[in-house]
């Protein structure tokens, strides 16, 4: 009899472990990947906001050139031409940055070992729960997401959406804050 309680005993031990190591991995996977989609959503704002300026420089440089050594005929049409270029100049971008978000969805697998370590640093933890305290009729930023999903994050960044501008802030400051490989924090 003693020997059966004992039995049931260590499998019911090994299933608590077996449940915190799971509930652990889940843990990891949501503190790398709201990492990684806050990463992805700041450079592809910045990167968009890029793409306007230099748009938006060029044309005025060109259009200018163009009425100083012709007229303003030729001015407008370098306006409309740079005008036009711009989609194929932010379907580019966006292409990069899909390719930049499988990029690091794939370097976090790789390195999730090496990683490991440190995400057992309580401050990790916090990002995860500051993404939880805000809905936003998205998937949650814990999970990996499509090209579509980040793009609507990015759109209320850019629209200056208050809710999301609170998290998103909450958010850099988060990522800032992370202990660095070596043990540094900032």
């Amino acid at each position: 009899m003693v020997k059966k309680k004992s039995s049931i005993t260590k499998k019911q031990s090994s299933k608590n472990v077996e449940l915190a190591l799971q509930k652990e991995r889940v843990l990891e996977d949501k503190i790398l990947i709201a990492m990684a989609n806050t990463s992805v959503i700041l450079m592809s704002t910045m990167m968009g906001a890029l793409t306007q300026l230099v748009g938006s420089t060029m044309g005025a440089m060109a259009s200018g050139m163009a009425e100083a050594m012709g007229s303003k005929e030729a001015s407008d049409k370098v306006d409309k031409e740079i005008e036009q270029g711009l989609p194929e100049i932010d379907a580019k971008m966006k292409v990069m940055i899909s390719d930049l978000r499988k990029e690091i969805y794939a370097q976090m697998k790789q390195k999730r070992q090496e990683l490991k370590a440190m995400l057992s640093d309580p401050t990790f933890e916090i990002g995860p729960r500051i993404i939880e305290k805000y809905d936003f009729n998205l998937p949650k930023l814990t999970q990996e997401l499509d090209d579509n999903t980040l793009s609507r994050y990015s759109q209320l960044l850019i629209s200056e959406d208050v809710g999301f501008g609170k998290m998103f802030k909450e958010l850099t400051e988060w990522i800032n804050a992370l202990p660095k490989p070596g043990g540094e924090s900032k």
